[in-house]
Formats: structure tokens, C-alpha cells, sequence
């Protein structure tokens, strides 16, 4: 048990801080409080449950012992778990948004990354997010950070978690565009234009939808970010997914739909 100690506590700076110092340039780190071991806890908890929500899961369940707790070996041991339970819970959520909406996220790094490049992974995974849905970032939420580096770690990893929730919700509740239909889908506008087009014809996007077609099959869409040049490629796709379904097929699209073999 003498050697279990300084294990911990090895994992425990590793935990706050993101990186273990070694060698010569080795600074001592001051003694973690049990309060804030106890945050630690509820934190990944809270995001572990937060992206079992994103993923339609149901959430671990847990009796708050370290609530009770002061012994710093269980503690530790509670935010080992909780850590290895929330990273589980969003690559669960994050893998059924990518397979869902053809989105690539970005790659995470270990879980005990140096604290810098998990505070990037976690920034960019909720501005990624965001840009799916609500479909913009503001300036303010882009830069905020806390008051120290772990600090800024917890804000963006709440950040992506509760953005993960916000996409299952408003964009995952659509009926799955199965994949053929969505390289169908992608073939066809490689043939009609980029996906922010706006030549002023009266056909916007990468499939160039006019703006009845945009109101009758993307009428959300439309109503939050205008015409279909400003929508992320998922909303131009389902939209476009939503006339076919409604029996309209590729009819829209004859000379493109019949170059990719559609008709």
C-alpha cells in the first residue's frame, strides 16, 4: 500500500494538470483538496451523462458516495472511473452523429493528453458541433476560457458535451438519410454546383434548389439560415432527401440525376 500513494497522486496531477513535469525541471505540485477531488467527480459525471443523453442512452447511475467521502485513494479511484465512463459516453454519441449526418468530427487524443491539446480537442469538437447545429458560432462563445488551464478544460468539455445533445436533438430527430441516398445525393451536386452557391438564377446550393422547393422540403432551414447556400451540407441533403421521399424521387435533378445513373 506505501507504493499506491504516490501512484495516485502521480495520476491525479496528470488528471489537473494534463501533463506529468519529469527530470530535473520537475516543480512540486501542491496537494489537491478533497473538495475539488470531489468536483472532479461530479464534472465527469455530469458530462458522462450528458453525452449518454446526446446518444440516447441511458445514463449510468450512481449512489454520490464520494459525496461522503474523504478518503483520497477512492476519490481518485471515482475519477478515474467517471473520466474512462465520459469518454466512452461520447465517443458512443459522437460516432451516431458522424454515421448519421456523413460528418467527420475531430480525432480525440488520449484520454491523459497533455492538458493543452485536450482543451483544443474539446474546443474545436463544440465549435464542430455547434456549426452543425445551431449552424453559427458567435465570437464570445469561440473565445471564452476560465480562469486557469483546467479551468478552460471543464467549460469546453461541458461545451461539447451539452453541443452533442443540441445536434442529437434538432438534427438526429429527422428520419436517417440511408447512404445510397446521400452519395446519390452528393453525386448529383457534383454536377450542379458547390454547396454555397449563389449564382443569382434562383437555384441556391450544392443543389441548387429554388426557394419553393427550399420552403416545401427545408422550410426550418430556411426560416433559420436563409437560402440554401448558407445550410450545412446535411440540411441541404435532407432536405433534398425529404422531396424524394415525398415521391418526388430525383425528378428535380433530370440531366444531373441521369449523369450519376439515377434515372
Amino acid at each position: 500500500m506505501r507504493l499506491a500513494l504516490p501512484l495516485q497522486a502521480a495520476l491525479l496531477t496528470r488528471v489537473l494538470a494534463g501533463s506529468v513535469a519529469t527530470g530535473a525541471s520537475a516543480r512540486p505540485v501542491p496537494p489537491v483538496s478533497v473538495r475539488e477531488m470531489r468536483s472532479l467527480v461530479d464534472h465527469y459525471r455530469t458530462v458522462t451523462w450528458t453525452y449518454q443523453r446526446a446518444a440516447h442512452r441511458r445514463r449510468t447511475p450512481t449512489a454520490y458516495v464520494e459525496r461522503r467521502s474523504s478518503g483520497r485513494d477512492y476519490l481518485q479511484w471515482s475519477i478515474d472511473t467517471w473520466m474512462r465512463r465520459a469518454e466512452l459516453a461520447r465517443r458512443t454519441a459522437l460516432a451516431r452523429i458522424e454515421r448519421r449526418i456523413a460528418v467527420h468530427l475531430p480525432a480525440a487524443p488520449h484520454l491523459h493528453a497533455r492538458l493543452a491539446r485536450r482543451v483544443t480537442y474539446n474546443r474545436r469538437l463544440a465549435l464542430s458541433l455547434r456549426r452543425i447545429y445551431p449552424g453559427t458560432v458567435p465570437q464570445s462563445f469561440a473565445r471564452a476560457s476560465g480562469r486557469s488551464g483546467r479551468e478552460t478544460l471543464r467549460l469546453w468539455q461541458k461545451r461539447s458535451a451539452l453541443a452533442a445533445v443540441a445536434v442529437a436533438g434538432h438534427v438526429l430527430a429527422a428520419p436517417a438519410v440511408p447512404d445510397w441516398l446521400s452519395e446519390a445525393f452528393r453525386c448529383i451536386h457534383r454536377y450542379e454546383g458547390t454547396w454555397t452557391s449563389n449564382t443569382g438564377n434562383g437555384y441556391y446550393g450544392g443543389l441548387q434548389m429554388d426557394l419553393a422547393f427550399q420552403a416545401r422540403y427545408g422550410g426550418e432551414f430556411l426560416d433559420r439560415w436563409g437560402t440554401a447556400d448558407n445550410w450545412p451540407v446535411w440540411a441541404q441533403i435532407q432536405a433534398a432527401s425529404a422531396a424524394y421521399r415525398a415521391g418526388r424521387g430525383f425528378a428535380p435533378w433530370p440531366s444531373t440525376a441521369r449523369a450519376c445513373g439515377l434515372l
